[in-house]
């Protein structure tokens, strides 16, 4: 259990968070902006770092896995075929998708819950209840409110959860200081761009004092050619 202290000024029960995602060797998650990672797999070159960071899920005891609404849109756009089913992690109860906007429409909804903002269209709204979807809302404005989510999340059973990206949420979470392990798999490819997404798409920090430090857990070579880095955070 992680208690961290709240805006409001009492203390937040939430649950533990575990980036868990995998990378070219410089921290690229895409062939570039609007791309479906799942081309590397598809391709061959991925090292199998797509479906070991799910088998990681697993290893790393996560009970729901976090995605941002962004990474679905880019990849529902951008379909790619896969020629073998990626690993289903087993310990999973819960797939959970942040969506402030109100967004996508959604059409698959086992395990799925939805977190979203609390002054989000009423149009949306009925949209989830109409098709028996899980909700929350934390927060008003432009942005979800991460504390505030994490809470009601683990209010309801959560313990453990792994988060996928893409980068603008994983970069959320992360200047938020709610991410409390990192799972990476490093692919054996370089990718570059100037605009291609990365792990931690966010806000530029303006002091050092600010940087995320990290203790290294686990460093082994998994797949076929990829490094599985394993780190937690330092509070």
């Amino acid at each position: 259990m992680i208690i961290v202290s709240y805006k409001r000024g009492d203390f937040l029960k939430r649950p533990e968070v575990i980036l868990n995602i995998f990378s070219s060797v410089d921290g690229k998650i895409t062939t570039a902006p609007n791309r479906n990672v799942a081309e590397w797999t598809v391709a061959g070159i991925d090292g199998n770092a797509h479906d070991q960071v799910y088998r990681l899920y697993d290893e790393l005891n996560c009970d729901g896995l976090i995605s941002g609404s962004e990474t679905l849109m880019v990849y529902g756009e951008h379909w790619v075929e896969l020629e073998a089913p990626i690993y289903e992690p087993q310990k999973s109860k819960g797939y959970i998708v942040f969506d402030g906007r109100g967004r996508v429409n959604w059409y698959q909804t086992d395990g799925l819950l939805v977190v979203t903002r609390e002054d989000v269209s009423q149009e949306y709204i009925n949209q989830l209840k109409e098709k028996g979807i899980q909700y929350i809302q934390a927060g008003k404005g432009e942005h979800i409110n991460l504390s505030l989510a994490l809470e009601k999340i683990y209010e309801l059973g959560f313990r453990k959860l792994g988060l996928s990206g893409g980068g603008a949420i994983n970069g959320a979470f992360l200047r938020h200081g709610l991410i409390d392990e990192i799972s990476l798999v490093l692919s054996p490819i370089a990718v570059g761009g100037r605009t291609t997404p990365s792990i931690f798409d966010c806000d530029e920090l303006k002091e050092l004092e600010n940087i995320t430090k990290l203790e290294l857990q686990t460093m082994n070579k998994i797949g076929n050619g990829s490094v599985w880095l394993h780190y937690k955070v330092s509070k």
